[in-house]
């Protein structure tokens, strides 16, 4: 966790406890002051919420790729790029972006990779594999035949040669 995301944390709970102090005790106080110290401990404890939400899920989804190493991240890619990769393949790779790149890359290594395994070694959600798929087989990089109730992915035989 960095200096930032402990600011956040800190500052939420600041403000959750300055809301519970804030609040009145009860309802008799609320009568007698004016109107926006009634919401105002409400407001102040969403923000603290929210202040306190964010680290966490953004240390929950960082994990989260950090789980799963079959995950290869846009990064790790271009480093790999141009290692005794035929020309048409880098070509090819440099046109497309992150997760259209990251596809490919798995398709060119795993030549009839499965739709669903697509899934499973990337972590995208299975409609967004389709929709890239789907982009890929119009640029006319790969094609795909049935397998059951599932895809076999190949690329083109252009690309083969």
């Amino acid at each position: 966790m960095d200096s930032s995301d402990a600011l956040l944390l800190l500052t939420g709970i600041g403000l959750l406890v300055f809301s519970f102090t804030l609040a009145p005790s009860s309802h008799h106080y609320m009568m007698m002051g004016p109107y926006y110290l009634g919401i105002l401990p409400s407001i102040t404890a969403i923000a603290g919420i929210v202040l306190i939400a964010v680290p966490l899920i953004k240390r929950a989804s960082e994990s989260r790729v950090a789980g799963h190493p079959d995950i290869i991240k846009s990064d790790e890619l271009e480093s790999e790029a141009g290692n005794g990769v035929p020309e048409k393949i880098g070509v090819a790779e440099r046109v497309l972006d992150g997760d259209e790149r990251t596809l490919f890359r798995l398709i060119y290594e795993n030549e009839g990779i499965t739709q669903d395994s697509l899934h499973f070694r990337t972590g995208f959600s299975h409609s967004k594999i389709s929709m890239l798929v789907k982009k890929l087989e119009e640029r006319g990089l790969i094609y795909r035949e049935r397998f059951g109730k599932t895809y076999r992915i190949y690329l083109s035989d252009w690309l083969k040669e």
